[in-house]
């Protein structure tokens, strides 16, 4: 998404978790390949909303179609409730503290966390590029209702610390729903 777009939304507050993968291109990583290919490589540039609406919009205005589909996932009720505690980072390492809470038993074994590590405002063939992912790990989330889960990623990077962010989601893999994301500012250490 364009940083335009984002700031037109930006009464979503943190609500909003923006990641986007770069193929083809300077900023390409396996992730991104791999990602683009579970979402069975689809037309570029798109927008896949909560893990299952795929929207493609050649030419702006996009406001107000992305508008509509944004509307739709915030009324969805969570599945997990997700807490960063701490995302903090020097120039070489970070480090991000993260609670995820059950809200519901999901019976299913086909969940995983994933963490991905965004770099802010990179230089691009046709402007600026935005939330670029930069790293993206993942782990499987096997928890019943009322459990929960406390872990700490501890990752090595090569981004200037004001431009990461941060967006953990919980995705059904067979399904590609996304169940809940947060979104986080890394913090100096």
């Amino acid at each position: 998404m364009e940083r335009s777009l984002i700031d037109s939304l930006s009464y979503l507050g943190d609500t909003l978790a923006v990641i986007c993968y770069h193929i083809h291109d300077i900023y390409s990583t396996q992730e991104a390949e791999e990602r683009w290919a579970f979402y069975d490589s689809v037309i570029i540039p798109s927008v896949v909303f909560d893990g299952t609406e795929n929207v493609f919009v050649a030419y702006p205005p996009f406001e107000e179609i992305y508008e509509d589909y944004i509307d739709l996932a915030r009324g969805v009720t969570p599945n997990f409730n997700l807490y960063i505690s701490n995302a903090t980072a020097s120039p070489t390492t970070g480090s991000i503290n993260l609670r995820i809470v059950t809200a519901d038993t999901i019976p299913d074994d086909s969940i995983v966390a994933f963490v991905s590590i965004l770099e802010d405002s990179l230089p691009g063939t046709y402007g600026t590029f935005y939330h670029v992912c930069r790293s993206l790990f993942q782990f499987p989330v096997t928890l019943t209702y009322p459990d929960s889960l406390d872990t700490t990623i501890i990752f090595s990077h090569n981004i200037r610390v004001d431009k990461m962010n941060t967006v953990v989601f919980i995705q059904d893999i067979d399904t590609k729903e996304v169940m809940q994301a947060i979104i986080k500012k890394f913090e100096e250490e």
